[in-house]
């Protein structure tokens, strides 16, 4: 005996109309037919007299329709009652990502979170050179993996880990060949600048504008990597990158080259200062574990001094 046989009992007791109590059900008549002789043939028992003409119950029927009532609504009160101790809300961590994020840690690094926190469902937004902190103070992203330099003291920043920077030239620019360059190469070249908006600082410190002591020219504005990626190759645009992107961020019209004295970039991961929630605080204790066991994934990657 199954519980949609008892609700469709009940439903034909209250139609008396095989074809109105299958519509009722949303089931094809003959199934819904089918089903009712078979609990009658399991029960041994007939509950519906039919004719031609008419459907009636017969004493059985109605002695069992109240009962399956009676059962019917037993389960549907366990069912609100469970519903009711069940959590109100399921916890949501979300991780705002950009760029290459924490390269080849990025997927330890949540990897070891579902191992600390398996009932946090993960959600994850790219960020732009715009948004990224602006996402994360209005609580659009729980946690970030974000580059430093940032300077807000609404945020914390964890520093995963730091690695060199490296120029982005186009493909046929005098300085692709080179086995590396200085800043001071780059100080008189276009750059590929983050959009008006960007964070205070940030923009500058990828544009190299801490040695040249100035503002730079600037040959145009983009938001994203794939952006930046089209304005060197296509307008002749410089920018540095850190080396796990110049690593993941292939572009068939961009050449990488090493700049020793540029100062290395930092990936951090980022939350709200006043955000206590365990499941988000517990990110920054899957990072640092990951850090500890795992940095050797990264080329080139070192321990970045605590913020």
């Amino acid at each position: 005996m199954e519980i949609r046989q008892l609700r469709y009992v009940v439903r034909l007791a209250e139609t008396l109309h095989f074809g109105r109590a299958a519509q009722l059900e949303h089931i094809a008549q003959s199934a819904f037919s089918g089903h009712i002789a078979k609990l009658e043939r399991d029960l041994d028992v007939k509950l519906f007299d039919r004719s031609h003409h008419r459907v009636a119950l017969t004493p059985a029927g109605v002695a069992f329709v109240e009962r399956a009532e009676e059962i019917l609504a037993q389960v549907a009160g366990a069912a609100a009652e469970a519903k009711s101790l069940a959590p109100q809300h399921e916890e949501v961590l979300q991780v705002g990502i950009f760029a290459e994020g924490a390269g080849e840690l990025t997927p330890v690094i949540l990897s070891v979170y579902r191992e600390l926190q398996p009932e946090v469902r993960l959600e994850f937004t790219e960020l732009t050179m715009v948004d990224q902190l602006d996402k994360l103070v209005s609580n659009e992203v729980d946690v970030a993996f974000v580059r430093a330099p940032f300077d807000d003291e609404r945020i914390s920043l964890r520093p995963i880990f730091s690695e060199p920077r490296v120029a982005a030239v186009p493909q046929h620019h005098p300085l692709a060949d080179a086995e590396e360059i200085s800043v001071t190469d780059l100080l008189d070249e276009p750059f590929a600048a983050a959009e008006t908006g960007a964070p205070a600082g940030w923009s500058s410190y990828w544009s190299c504008d801490d040695h040249r002591g100035a503002r730079g020219r600037v040959a145009t504005h983009v938001r994203s990597i794939g952006e930046c990626l089209m304005a060197i190759s296509c307008l002749g645009a410089v920018d540095t990158f850190p080396q796990t992107a110049a690593r993941l961020f292939h572009h068939a019209g961009v050449s990488y080259v090493p700049v020793p004295d540029a100062a290395p970039s930092t990936v951090t991961a980022a939350m709200r200062n006043n955000d206590l929630r365990p499941h988000v605080r517990a990110f920054d204790l899957a990072v640092q574990h990951a850090v500890r066991n795992h940095l050797g994934l990264v080329p080139s990657a070192v321990f970045a001094p605590a913020a």
